[in-house]
């Protein structure tokens, strides 16, 4: 039986692998500054007054004691706008964000910076000599990005060695 290999080795290229992951990760930032600074200037000009309480914890028992015409008693009167109740969330989404960001585009980039290494290699080869130009062929694995580019650069080789 044909046991398929497992691939440990997910940097191929690990310079434009990373340049790959940290650009999304920009992305990502900068949604997040921006989403904060909506935010900010928000509670600066337009929410004076707080907006929100937050109710207390009680038990059961203390709820059933609750005088609903004083709010004080079931609310904390610490007073809360829009930017304390959403900036620790907006923070935590985003980190968690970045790190989803960079495991999928290892992955990801790991089907782009493979072919590009195959072919820089194939091609370093032949100009070493290592492989003779009429016998030059690129091959990528079934799954991997760039298969037209391959094609292409497969059917320049076919006509240039053909004349």
């Amino acid at each position: 039986m044909n046991k398929k290999k497992f691939r440990w080795r997910y940097f191929i290229d690990k310079p434009f692998q990373t340049r790959f992951i940290l650009r999304f990760s920009v992305l990502i930032l900068l949604g997040f500054v921006l989403s904060f600074a909506v935010m900010a200037v928000a509670k600066a000009f337009r929410y004076k007054e707080p907006l929100y309480f937050r109710a207390k914890l009680l038990t059961e028992e203390e709820w059933k004691k609750v005088d609903y015409n004083n709010p004080s008693t079931y609310l904390d009167m610490k007073p809360l706008n829009v930017f304390e109740i959403y900036s620790v969330p907006l923070i935590s989404i985003s980190i968690l964000y970045i790190i989803l960001i960079g495991i999928f585009g290892l992955f990801i980039s790991h089907k782009l910076a493979g072919p590009v290494y195959r072919i820089k290699k194939t091609l370093k080869d032949a100009a070493d000599g290592k492989i003779d130009i009429k016998d030059l062929k690129f091959k990528l694995r079934r799954k991997d990005e760039l298969q037209d580019l391959v094609e292409a650069l497969n059917y320049f080789i076919d006509r240039v060695t053909k004349k």
